[in-house]
């Protein structure tokens, strides 16, 4: 059986808007409120430690957050896993942990994870974005389970730090910056 031209014209013409709004979609899914969430997740490891100190200063301050995480995690990550998009690790009991539109996450993969939903996070929060780039980083928000298996919501880095390295405390010769 034959189709009439204008039929199979017509056809293709629905083919066609079916796969660009589907294009659409997922194109939109890589963008977060004007930003691509790849330039997001650049844009937290990028980010300098003093960027995301609050204010305070330590000796560790001009490292990137990517070095940091790396260096910090070691022989007990099986890897990290870097996204962008609106901000995750929320409590909103508390203003300033309500989060916002542009954050950027690390997921760490354990080498010897407690359980399967063990995956320390880290989340980067970022400020209003400048012709569609992200803006500076300027918080840090953390969950993890700590040694005895209760999860932990953090707000900085070094509270960060010190859970990890109790669960996972770093080997003899590992470098530590000492404030």
């Amino acid at each position: 059986m034959r189709l009439p031209i204008n039929m199979v014209i017509a056809v293709l013409g629905a083919i066609n808007v079916v796969s660009s709004l589907a294009f659409m979609v997922e194109a939109k899914s890589l963008m977060t409120h004007g930003v691509a969430n790849a330039s997001l997740a650049a844009a937290a490891r990028k980010a300098t430690l003093k960027d995301i100190d609050y204010g305070s200063t330590y000796c560790d301050s001009a490292t990137t957050v990517e070095s940091w995480l790396t260096q910090l995690t070691g022989r007990d990550a099986r890897s990290i896993a870097w996204a962008g998009g609106k901000c995750q690790l929320i409590n909103e009991l508390n203003p300033l942990d309500a989060g916002g539109r542009w954050c950027a996450q690390a997921g760490i993969l354990l080498v010897h994870p407690k359980d399967q939903d063990d995956e320390p996070t880290i989340e980067i929060y970022l400020e209003v974005p400048k012709n569609s780039r992200p803006g500076r980083a300027y918080a840090f928000r953390s969950v993890m389970k700590t040694r005895d298996g209760d999860w932990d919501y953090l707000r900085s880095r070094k509270e960060f730090e010190a859970e990890w390295r109790e669960r996972f405390p770093p080997a003899g010769n590992a470098p530590a910056c000492e404030d």
